[in-house]
């Protein structure tokens, strides 16, 4: 990998709102170093709309993006993935494709903004919680030494910074 992006893959179960805020922000900060993707289980049909708003707010335009399956990243011709980071609880007991290049796989835990209910007040601020966390995390990915680093030294150092 020395040279080339950390090519990082990031799971939810519907590919609609954590998933795409990780994408996004790691994209943004990981500053060339990282190349992030998104993808579900069953995607749903659009994005969340609290993540829309959220992300256009920060300056993020995320209008041509759409929920993708994990299916598309199965392909040989797909993007080669290094490492895959599940941000669900659900996921982590998940039986995942199997990927051609063999990624390393990391859990990480982030809190559902999607289950928040109430008035419309606290779920913007659950989703607004959700990106200040994430941002937090990819903050960290991005200030690790990964350059050339492979396999499990990968995947160890990725797990020390689990949220």
């Amino acid at each position: 990998m020395t040279g080339e992006p950390v090519n990082v893959l990031f799971l939810c179960p519907n590919n609609a709102c954590r998933s795409i805020i990780a994408e996004v922000l790691l994209n943004r900060v990981g500053r060339g170093h990282f190349c992030a993707f998104s993808a579900g289980e069953k995607p749903h049909a659009q994005i969340n709309p609290y993540v829309r708003e959220t992300l256009k707010q920060v300056g993020f335009d995320v209008s041509g993006q759409v929920p993708k399956s994990w299916g598309t990243f199965e392909s040989h011709t797909a993007p080669r993935l290094d490492v895959v980071i599940t941000l669900a609880a659900s996921l982590k007991s998940a039986k995942l494709p199997i990927w051609y290049s063999n990624p390393v796989r990391v859990d990480w835990d982030f809190a559902n903004p999607e289950l928040v209910e109430g008035e419309d007040n606290e779920r913007i601020s659950a989703f607004r919680r959700c990106y200040g966390n994430l941002e937090q995390q990819m903050l960290k990915m991005a200030g690790l030494p990964l350059d050339g680093m492979r396999g499990q030294d990968l995947q160890r150092n990725l797990e020390m910074i689990s949220p």
